[in-house]
């Protein structure tokens, strides 16, 4: 459980999935091999409930109930429960960026799971990924047969509701957006996948595979982590060990970024 200020976040476990250090270009692994199992990184998947008042926000949507060679998915439903939570419950979900592996649970059998809630997607994603996509395609197929709930963020700092806001972080894809949660003094910022892995934490040049624009990925990924070092800021990625939060702290005279 993370809190900002009067606001509770808790992570959702959906599953796994199993990436290589091949993924990033120009990586030297040397000094980040405690992130490795056997060489490879085993990652979270999943999402985050936020709690405000008698609100409840779900951030990103897992990745299904898939089982192939990179996920190993399908427990969202399972986490929720655990919390008391029923899917219908949810009554808005922002979706940081449309790839498999954050709208898994946005729709099955060509209907909505959260049936109540109103989804928040970037216009561009929903451009590149829906609108210009083949007709055929499975994943545009399966978010416009949940299109009547969708709401497009046109605009850069969109007020979704008292205490958060959303943040245009393009790059990994064109209309990525990641979330501002603030309380108080306290602000936390949910990356999506600006960020995959620890290592990017200092390694900010590395680029993933599936950064769609690496350059801007890069340039958005160091924006994001500069902020970072704002008092009372921290950072939340989707994928990193337990799904913890980064902060920087202060240690002898240097910052220094710590998990959890």
């Amino acid at each position: 459980m993370i809190r900002v200020g009067d606001i509770v976040v808790q992570p959702l476990y959906d599953g796994t999935a199993i990436l290589t250090p091949d993924m990033w270009s120009d990586s030297d692994w040397t000094d980040h091999q405690h992130l490795l199992d056997e060489g490879r990184l085993i990652v979270p998947v999943g999402a985050f409930l936020v709690r405000l008042g008698d609100r409840l926000l779900l951030l990103d949507a897992g990745v299904g109930a898939i089982r192939d060679e990179m996920f190993e998915g399908g427990e969202l439903m399972n986490s929720l429960a655990k919390l008391d939570v029923r899917p219908e419950a949810i009554d808005t979900i922002i979706v940081s960026h449309l790839h498999t592996d954050h709208m898994g649970w946005l729709e099955l059998d060509g209907k909505p799971v959260f049936a109540n809630a109103t989804v928040h997607i970037g216009a561009a994603d929903w451009d590149f990924f829906v609108t210009a996509a083949p007709a055929h395609g499975r994943r545009a197929n399966r978010m416009r047969a949940i299109a009547d709930r969708v709401e497009l963020i046109v605009t850069d700092e969109c007020s979704i509701m008292p205490g958060v806001t959303t943040r245009a972080t393009p790059g990994h894809t064109p209309g990525h957006t990641s979330t501002v949660i603030s309380s108080g003094t306290e602000r936390l910022i949910v990356l999506g996948d600006a960020l995959h892995c620890p290592a990017q934490l200092t390694e900010t040049e590395w680029q993933f595979v599936s950064d769609i624009d690496p350059v801007l990925a890069v340039r958005t990924r160091q924006a994001l982590l500069r902020e970072a070092d704002a008092p009372g800021t921290t950072m939340l990625p989707c994928h990193f060990p337990g799904m913890q939060a980064a902060r920087l702290v202060a240690a002898n005279g240097t910052r220094r970024w710590v998990l959890g």
